[in-house]
Formats: C-alpha cells, sequence, structure tokens
C-alpha cells in the first residue's frame, strides 16, 4: 500500500458505522458546496466589477469565468454525491476515499482561482486597490473555513490554500506593512480555524446520531414488517382454520348424531332383548363417548366460529332466573357426586338482559362446570348476579378451589390453554371453556374478568354493557328477537 492510501485509509475510518458516519459527513459537506455556490458567485461578480475599474477588463472577464466554471463543476459535483447516496444508502470504503479526494480537488481549484485575484489584480502603484484586495482575502477566509468545517481535511486544504496565497502575494509584491499584515492574518486564521474546528466537532456528532437515528428507524422497521407478517400469516391460519372447522359442522356433526342414535337404540332395546350383558355394556359406551365427543366438536365449532367473525347472536330479552335454575340443574348432578354445595346469591328484583339466551346459557354453563370441576369435594359454590362498584352489571361464579397463579391467566383463557391444575387432572377438558365465554362476551360488548388467589378459590365474572340491561316486560307483551352477525 502507497503513502498516499495509507493517509486515506486514517483519514477514511473503516467499516461498519464509522463509514456510515463518513458519508453522512461527506453529504453535509456537498449540501454546504450545493446551497453555497449562487452566493459565492454573486461575491465573484461582486469583485469582477469593483476591479474592472482599475484592472484590464480582459484579465477581469478571464478571472471570473475561471471562477465561474469552478462554482459550477463544484456544485455540480457535490449534487452528483447528493443523487448517489440517495440511490445507493451506504458506499463502499474505497468509493469514499475517491469522493474525498475529488472533494479537496474541487475545493482547491476554487480557492486558488479566487485567490489568485491578489496577483492578477495587484498595481503596484495603487496602494488603495491593494488594500481592498487583501481586505475581500481575508474576509473571505471565514466563509471558506465554516463551509468546508464538515470535515477536517477540507477545512485543512481551504485554509493551507488561503494562506499559500495570501501570504504570498505579500512576500511577492514586497507589501509594505508586510510584517504587521502577515501577522494580523495569521492571527485571525488562527481565531477562525479553532472556531470552525469545534464546529466541525459539533458537525461529527451530529453526523454520528443522524446515523444512529437512521440505523434505529431502520432497525425499527424492519422489525415492525417482520411482525406484521407473521401476525398476518398467523391471522391467515387462525381464519383458515376456523373456516375450515366452521365449514366441517355438518360433516363431523351428521355421522356422529347417527352412532349416538343407533347407540341409544341398541341401549334402549328398541328391537328386541340383547342376549348377551357385555353389548348393552358396549352401546352404554359408545353412547356416553359420542355424547363427549359431540359436546368436544360442539365446542371448538363454537368457538371457530367465534374466531372466524361467523357467530350470529340473537337478541332477545333473557331471564337470568331461569338460565341459572337450568344450569344448575345440569351440573348438580355432578356436584352432589362430590359433596359440593351450589349457592345462589343474586340482587333482587333481577333485571333482564338484552343478549342470546343460548350464548348467556353456555357461558354460564362453562363457568359453573369449570367452578364444580375443580373445586373440592365437601367445598362451595356460589353463583352471583350483582353490580359492580362503577355500576357494571354482571353474573358470575365463586369457588373454593385451588386457585390460578396470576401468571397462568393469559394461559386459561386462551384456546386449548390449561394451567397446572388442569393438566394435572386427565380428562378435566380441552381447555376451550373459557376462550368460549371470552369470545361470546366479545361478541355481546362485554368481557370477562378473572380474580383468583393460589390455595384460596377464584372468582370470575362475565360484565355487560349497561346499555344490555332491560326492564322486566309485563305479562303478555311479546319479546321482539334481532338477529346480530359478530363482529
Amino acid at each position: 500500500m502507497s503513502n498516499w492510501a495509507r493517509l486515506l485509509s486514517a483519514i477514511v475510518p473503516m467499516g461498519g458505522r464509522s463509514n456510515a458516519v463518513f458519508q453522512q459527513r461527506l453529504r453535509d459537506l456537498a449540501l454546504a458546496h450545493v446551497l453555497s455556490h449562487k452566493f459565492d458567485w454573486l461575491m465573484v461578480v461582486a469583485v469582477a466589477i469593483a476591479c474592472s475599474t482599475w484592472v484590464e477588463w480582459q484579465v477581469v472577464a478571464i478571472w471570473f469565468a475561471a471562477n465561474t466554471a469552478s462554482l459550477y463543476l463544484s456544485a455540480r459535483h457535490a449534487a452528483t454525491y447528493l443523487e448517489v447516496t440517495d440511490q445507493q444508502k451506504q458506499l463502499r470504503p474505497d468509493a469514499l476515499r475517491r469522493w474525498l479526494v475529488s472533494f479537496g480537488l474541487y475545493t482547491f481549484l476554487y480557492l486558488s482561482i479566487w485567490s489568485s485575484a491578489l496577483f492578477l489584480f495587484w498595481m503596484p502603484d495603487k496602494f488603495g486597490n491593494n488594500v481592498f484586495l487583501l481586505a475581500i482575502a481575508a474576509v473571505s477566509v471565514s466563509p471558506n473555513l465554516i463551509l468546508n468545517r464538515p470535515l477536517p481535511s477540507n477545512f485543512l486544504i481551504a485554509a493551507i490554500t488561503l494562506a499559500g496565497f495570501f501570504l504570498g502575494a505579500l512576500a511577492w509584491h514586497a507589501f509594505s506593512m508586510l510584517t504587521v499584515v502577515a501577522g494580523s492574518y495569521i492571527a485571525y486564521m488562527i481565531v477562525i480555524a479553532g472556531h470552525c474546528l469545534q464546529l466541525s466537532e459539533t458537525t461529527r456528532q451530529s453526523a454520528a446520531l443522524s446515523v444512529e437515528k437512521n440505523e434505529l428507524i431502520t432497525a425499527l422497521s424492519k422489525s415492525k414488517k417482520e411482525s406484521d407478517a407473521a401476525r398476518m400469516r398467523a391471522e391467515e391460519a387462525n381464519r383458515a382454520k376456523s373456516q375450515f372447522l366452521a365449514n366441517m359442522s355438518h360433516e363431523l356433526r351428521t355421522p356422529l348424531n347417527a352412532i349416538i342414535g343407533f347407540s341409544e337404540v341398541m341401549n334402549k332395546q328398541v328391537f328386541g332383548p340383547m342376549t348377551n350383558d357385555k353389548y348393552l355394556q358396549y352401546s352404554d359406551d359408545i353412547h356416553s363417548s359420542g355424547q363427549h365427543l359431540l359436546a368436544l366438536i360442539n365446542d371448538v365449532l363454537d368457538l371457530s366460529k367465534i374466531e372466524a367473525g361467523q357467530y350470529t347472536i340473537f337478541e332477545e330479552a333473557v331471564d337470568l332466573s331461569i338460565i341459572a335454575d337450568d344450569c344448575l340443574r345440569l351440573v348438580n348432578l355432578r356436584a352432589h357426586a362430590v359433596n359440593i354445595e351450589i349457592k345462589k346469591r343474586f340482587i333482587q328484583p333481577l333485571p333482564e338482559l338484552r343478549a342470546d339466551q343460548r350464548g348467556v346459557r353456555q357461558i354460564w354453563l362453562n363457568l359453573l362446570t369449570n367452578a364444580v370441576k375443580f373445586a373440592p369435594p365437601g367445598s362451595r359454590v356460589t353463583m352471583i348476579i350483582d353490580y359492580l362498584p362503577d355500576g357494571r352489571f354482571y353474573f358470575g361464579v365463586e369457588d373454593e378451589g385451588p386457585g390460578i397463579p396470576e401468571e397462568e391467566f393469559e394461559t386459561v383463557l386462551s384456546s386449548f390453554g390449561q394451567g397446572k391444575e388442569g393438566k394435572a387432572r386427565p380428562g378435566s377438558g380441552t381447555g376451550l371453556g373459557l376462550a368460549i365465554v371470552r369470545g361470546l362476551l366479545e361478541a355481546h360488548g362485554g368481557h370477562f374478568e378473572l380474580e383468583s388467589e393460589v390455595g384460596r378459590g377464584t372468582l370470575v365474572r362475565a360484565v355487560f354493557p349497561t346499555g344490555r340491561l332491560l326492564t322486566i316486560p309485563e305479562a303478555g307483551h311479546g319479546i321482539r328477537r334481532t338477529s346480530v352477525a359478530y363482529p
């Protein structure tokens, strides 16, 4: 590697974020050149007009044309870099080095042509005019150094070029106040350079922050796209599953109902007695297993309809006391078998609920069945109808079971989700009961609440919006039944 290449390698950091920061600093420099070239050209015009009063117009015209050309080329070069970096987000290190060199060359070219006025327009016998040239050259130091502050290398080229021409002109023309003017210029240059170096460091930090911000935005955007894609795939898979199960309702239920019906006919010996008791036992097993499987299929199909948005609620005035008694009769036999007492704690008078009667029945039956299933023998289960302190209406069930740890709440409420207690009891269910309850409540605009303490029991609430409460209808008045698609 040549010495020049080593120098460039030191100037342009290699790898990762360093390249990105350097590229951003080059963009800042390019943008500054693009934005400033019109102002610089106006300065060239002003100086050319002023100097044409004592310098031959041909010399001024050549100087003016050269400055105009160099400014145009420099601005076009900077604009090209901006276009390239807009299209190609990250340039290779060798490409960055080439751009660095070209920016330095264009800076040197323009400032050399600009400063050549100190030689071309100098008149030995016109002290005032020469002082004017020196003043213009000194004033141009500040904007040119600030313009090139984004990159120390370009800043250094600008400082050396301007100082070299200024001091060289003083020495070449043997200016009478050489020492004073040169000393003042150098002091002025040091002050401006110090200020520009501070600005350069600020620019570097700003570029680093900008790169970091862009990286974060890119990473977040990528993560969001991946998350959205994964969510869409999951939703599509869930819709496909739910659609499949919903469409399979007839195909699954029809043969199963036939099996249940035939097994019941055999069990009741409708067409004559069975000579072997084993056949009766087998037919009874077939019937009970079929009923269990049908209940499971009904749960799966109900949940799939809810998830697929195909569940339809038929709104009517629902008498909660009647539904509570129906559910109690269905569960009482199982509760008595394990010596569980079921109590009712209802407010009076009971309001009527505008809801889907089948859905409300299933909500309460699922809650009550769960409570009896997990409550210990000899304990108590309480059916509740009441208002919350904020006025919301609910019905629910409270048990004295083992309770559910808080970290398992989401699990038991998800489809096929079971907590430790459910997994420890083979045959305790599929884990669809509470998921169906939550789906039915959401279809009614309500929500499900769960409170539990390990070792003390669980309280579950089906909370309905107050807008679903009705006054008790007068006897003899019909109830209007409406069908509402969910969602």
